[in-house]
Order: C-alpha cells, then sequence, then structure tokens
C-alpha cells in the first residue's frame, strides 16, 4: 500500500508541474518587438531583441497602445527525455563497430572539408542521404578462438528542408558473417522516423516512433524493442518546460521470460536565463510489465518506479551538452524479490578544442531486466568516450573507451566491459572512404568462466550519397 502510495504522488506531481503557463509580462505597452518565427535548433544565448531605435520611434506614425509580448528565447537544446526503466539508446548497445565519425566543417576549414561531404539527393521538400560500408576482418576470441568475418552495414536517412516543423527517417542495419572459424551470424537493425512541430512560437510538440534490434542484456542472444515517444516543449520566458510520455515493447528471440512492454513519464524544467550554463531539475514515474514469470526462479519482474536528477546544461562557441546525477527506485511487485535503486547518471558533451580536434563523451544509466534466479534486475551504467583528430581535410583519426558495469539487484554478481577502439579514416572524394579499425573488448565477471577477451581488426570502404 505504501508503494501504490508513494507513485500515485510521483506520478501527481509531475502532471501537475507539466501543465505550462502561458502568461507574458508587458516590457513597454508602446513597443511590440517582432516574434521568431521558428523555433531554433541551436542554443540562443543572447538577450531579446532590443527596442525600436530613438530616431525610429520619433518617425514612426502613432498607433493604438498594446501590450508588448517578449521575444522568445528558445531553451537549450535537449536529448530525449529518457527514464532508467527505457532501454538505452542504440548508440550505446550496438555490438558491431559503427563507420568512424569525420570532423564537422567549422571556422577556416569549412571549405576544405565541405569538398569531402557527400551533397545528398533531393526529392521534394526532402534530403536524402545513404551510406553503405563493407569490410574484411580477423577476430580473436580468447574462449572461441580465431575468426575470419564479413561486415555490412547501411543506412537510409531523410530529413525535411521545411520552413516551419520538421521530420526526420532512418532505417540502418548491419550484419557479420563469419567467412571461417566461430560460425556465428551477427544481425543488427534500427529504424526510426520523428516529427517536430511548431504549435506556436512558443510551443512544440515532438514525437517519434522507432524499432530496434540488438544483443540481451546476457548477450547470447537477440531482442527487438519497438517504441514509440510524445513530448511537449515550452519556450520563452524564464522556465523552460520539457515533458513526455513513451512506451517501450521488448521481445526477446531466446528468452521469452524477459518480453516485457513499459511506460514512462518525464518532466524537466530548466532556468532558460540565456546564461551559458544553465541548470534543470527531472522527474520521471515509469512501470514495466513482463508477461510471465522468469524462467530462473518463476516469480515476475514486474513493478512502477520513479526517479529524480538535478544537472547543468552548457552551450558555448566550443563546448555544447549537459550533465546530471540523480537517483532512481523501482519496486517490484513480488515481495520475494528485492527492489532495484541507486544513484543514476547521464551525460551528453562535446568539446572542440581546436578546428582540428573534437572529444565527444555521452554516459547513461538504465534498469535493464533479467530471468536470472533470485535477481530483480540489473543496474547498467554506461560511458563512452571518443576523440576525433583530423589529419587533414579528408583524413581522420578516431579513438576512444567505453566502460559499462552492470550490478545485479537482490544477489552478488557484478559483470564489469571494458571496450577499447581505434580507426582511421580517409574520403577519396563526397562518395568513397576507405578505412581500417580496431576493437579489444575485456569482459570480467564474478562466476565462474564468465572472464574473457574479444579483439577484432576491420579494413572497410564505405560509400556515400
Amino acid at each position: 500500500m505504501h508503494r501504490r502510495q508513494t507513485f500515485r504522488a510521483l506520478t501527481m506531481a509531475s502532471v501537475l508541474l507539466a501543465v505550462p503557463s502561458y502568461a507574458q509580462e508587458a516590457d513597454d505597452p508602446n513597443v511590440v518587438p517582432a516574434l521568431k518565427t521558428t523555433l531554433p535548433d541551436k542554443p540562443a544565448n543572447t538577450a531579446a531583441d532590443p527596442s525600436l531605435g530613438e530616431t525610429e520611434a520619433t518617425t514612426a506614425k502613432p498607433q493604438a497602445a498594446e501590450f508588448a509580448i517578449p521575444a522568445l528565447r528558445s531553451s537549450l537544446s535537449t536529448p530525449e527525455l529518457r527514464t532508467v526503466v527505457r532501454p538505452v539508446p542504440p548508440s550505446l548497445s550496438a555490438k558491431l563497430p559503427a563507420v568512424a565519425p569525420s570532423l564537422p566543417p567549422v571556422t577556416r576549414e569549412t571549405d576544405a572539408r565541405a569538398e569531402y561531404e557527400p551533397l545528398g539527393l533531393r526529392l521534394g521538400s526532402f534530403i536524402l542521404n545513404t551510406t553503405t560500408s563493407t569490410g574484411l576482418g580477423v577476430r580473436h576470441h580468447s574462449v572461441e578462438g580465431n575468426e575470419t568475418f564479413l561486415r555490412s552495414t547501411g543506412q537510409i536517412a531523410a530529413r525535411s528542408d521545411w520552413e516551419r516543423n520538421s521530420l526526420e527517417m532512418r532505417l540502418g542495419g548491419a550484419y557479420r558473417r563469419s567467412l571461417s572459424g566461430i560460425d556465428e551470424k551477427l544481425p543488427e537493425g534500427d529504424a526510426n522516423i520523428a516529427g517536430r512541430f511548431d504549435l506556436s512560437d512558443a510551443d512544440r510538440l515532438t514525437t517519434s516512433a522507432g524499432w530496434t534490434l540488438r544483443d540481451d542484456t546476457s548477450g547470447d542472444g537477440k531482442e527487438n524493442t519497438f517504441s514509440g515517444t510524445l513530448g511537449y516543449e515550452r519556450f520563452g520566458g524564464l522556465v523552460g518546460l520539457k515533458t513526455g510520455i513513451g512506451i517501450d515493447r521488448t521481445v526477446n528471440e531466446t528468452d521469452t521470460t524477459l518480453d516485457n512492454t513499459d511506460l514512462s513519464s518525464s518532466l524537466r524544467l530548466s532556468l532558460d536565463s540565456g546564461a551559458v550554463m544553465q541548470p534543470f531539475v527531472e522527474l520521471g514515474a515509469f512501470g514495466r510489465t513482463f508477461d510471465r514469470p522468469a524462467a530462473g526462479d518463476g516469480l515476475s519482474r514486474s513493478g512502477v518506479g520513479g526517479e529524480a536528477k538535478v544537472g547543468l546544461s552548457l552551450a558555448r562557441d566550443d563546448v555544447t551538452g549537459e550533465v546530471a546525477l540523480g537517483y532512481g527506485y523501482e519496486w517490484l511487485k513480488e515481495d520475494a524479490l528485492s527492489d532495484i535503486s541507486g544513484v543514476i547518471g547521464s551525460a551528453s558533451l562535446t568539446w572542440d578544442p581546436s578546428e582540428l580536434l573534437r572529444l565527444t563523451g555521452i554516459a547513461s544509466t538504465s534498469f535493464a531486466p533479467t530471468s536470472a534466479a533470485g535477481a530483480s534486475g540489473v543496474l547498467k551504467r554506461t560511458g563512452e568516450l571518443t576523440v576525433t583528430y583530423a589529419l587533414t581535410p579528408n583524413a581522420f583519426v578516431v579513438t576512444g573507451g567505453e566502460l559499462t558495469l552492470e550490478d545485479y539487484a537482490g544477489i552478488d554478481h557484478q559483470v564489469t566491459t571494458t571496450t577499447l577502439k581505434a580507426g582511421v579514416g580517409y574520403k577519396l572524394n563526397r562518395t568513397v572512404e576507405l578505412g581500417l579499425d580496431g576493437e579489444h573488448k575485456i569482459v570480467r565477471s564474478d562466476t565462474a568462466g564468465g572472464d574473457y577477451t574479444d579483439s577484432s581488426v576491420t579494413a572497410t570502404l564505405t560509400l556515400r550519397q
């Protein structure tokens, strides 16, 4: 009873705080500054537009007094709201290495780099880009042995070129097939469509739907996740508001007791003062329902929970992103299972120390399901750092690392995965790129036989349009 009351209180607070205020104060009853026609994608840290100058004011024709509406300043661009019950973003869960990214065109190297960027194909009011990559690689697994493999990846992306509103679509997939040695096939895929609709100069509606095919938590099978989100954003004034709901349906191809549906809601309030650093607070409530009891002990992992985070957004010419820290809790319906709780954090930062160097860091926390006997779930923390350096406008090197910590709630079991990555790319022209990448994975588990290393080197040919 206490758990239900706590969850209801948290949900009521989220709903009440999500109701936006449309009140606007007048600064000067004789001046009506022009409103922005669209909401900018980049953060705007400048002050509101100034009123008419002295010369213009004296020469303007007399007109009836009107209440002034302050020019709106957009909130900082923020990632999709995502509670800990939702699956981690595909960028943090893909097993197959992605094509190494190139640096964006900046400052005095803009023209030089632009000569090697794909132009895309215009279809009506949409810009279409395609990327395909084929690689031949060798792999050494400390337990399974050696392997020669063929890796193929592809992606089709389209984005609208509308003056107002936007629509983006993406369809991608990856496949690795053994040519000799370890007999395995590793398919992955994702599809997503996302829309942004400006209801007014101050209000925005966002929506998305997607599908991903990735390794499951155990790494022994595959799972499909079907997701949908609906969000609302309010800009203007001193406080920015962002709220949304999400639903995810997960279907595991190996262990059907992991099939589940989760529903989550989030609310973020940010101090939209126009400063370089702006604080925010984020609240979330969620519930997850499993189709059937777990295979390990016959107990259901269904439950409800909530989370709270405080963070700081940063927007400068050379640094953008945010960092947040908080606490999450999930109450399970089965009294025989321990609740899941812990410190949670998230981060998404991009720093350009120079026009040749870019550092990118991302981190996330999730409560992943498990069917292990006695375990309520997995508190999973993942962080990744990537360094990209441009040797020339058409050549770059990429290196970085990823650390994943998995702590099983209810039983004494931990798994640590460390991944080191490096790659080099050379663009012959706008369409053709040659690459070489390597990966070394170290897995440490406190269970017998759970430790192993996995290393691979792959040469790739990438075509872009």
